[in-house]
């Protein structure tokens, strides 16, 4: 069973370098078997 994981960004940049690296976090931890939520 996977985990809910809340993943938040702070970064004032669209499609960065911090946004960027959280869609592939989020990727991953999807690919694992967990939910996942991004806030901006």
């Amino acid at each position: 069973m996977g985990k809910r994981i809340l993943v938040l960004t702070g970064s004032p940049r669209k499609q960065g370098n911090t946004d960027r690296l959280a869609d592939e976090f989020i990727w991953g931890a999807q690919e694992a078997g967990h939910e996942t939520e991004k806030s901006v």
